[in-house]
């Protein structure tokens, strides 16, 4: 009895120990280390916009997120972040090709770029820094998924 109470006090323990955002801050601190510097920011994303630099914007939300607005440019697609792996085996995404990497933040953007640039040997590829959420506060055009023109989007805490 002494055992299992003792057992039984020794999991709890554990699992009031741990904390499942280490896991996250591991797996951000690996993808950094991947990712290095690409990282661009809103200002040199308008600029390659405004310059019709040759790349594409790799939208990695969920649909609903996307349907709800995403950076008006005529070469974005969306790819949700767990299906990376499908855009690469049908050839949507080539790893000779130019690649903005958005989400809302910037995390799982982070995480697409790191998993394509480990796994599938993609050399240009850039993750936006703080994501479409970062673009609306700074002024950026965005559409909605139908492309009827701009829409106003409205950041809620």
């Amino acid at each position: 009895m002494k055992k299992l109470l003792l057992t039984g006090l020794l999991t709890a323990g554990f699992l009031f120990a741990y904390n499942p955002l280490d896991g996250v801050k591991a797996q951000k601190q690996a993808a950094l280390k991947i990712v290095g510097d690409s990282f661009i920011n809103i200002k040199q994303l308008k600029n390659w916009i405004k310059n019709n630099k040759n790349f594409q914007i790799v939208d990695v939300r969920e649909p609903m997120e996307w349907n709800a607005g995403q950076i008006d440019y005529l070469e974005t697609i969306n790819l949700p972040r767990g299906v990376l792996y499908g855009g690469v085996k049908s050839g949507a995404l080539k790893p000779n090709k130019t690649y903005v990497i958005v989400c809302r933040t910037g995390h799982r953007a982070l995480l697409a770029a790191a998993t394509l640039k480990k796994w599938y040997n993609f050399k240009h590829v850039y993750v936006l820094k703080g994501g479409i959420k970062a673009w609306i506060q700074s002024g950026g055009v965005v559409v909605n998924s139908l492309h009827l023109g701009p829409v106003k989007i409205q950041l809620v805490k």
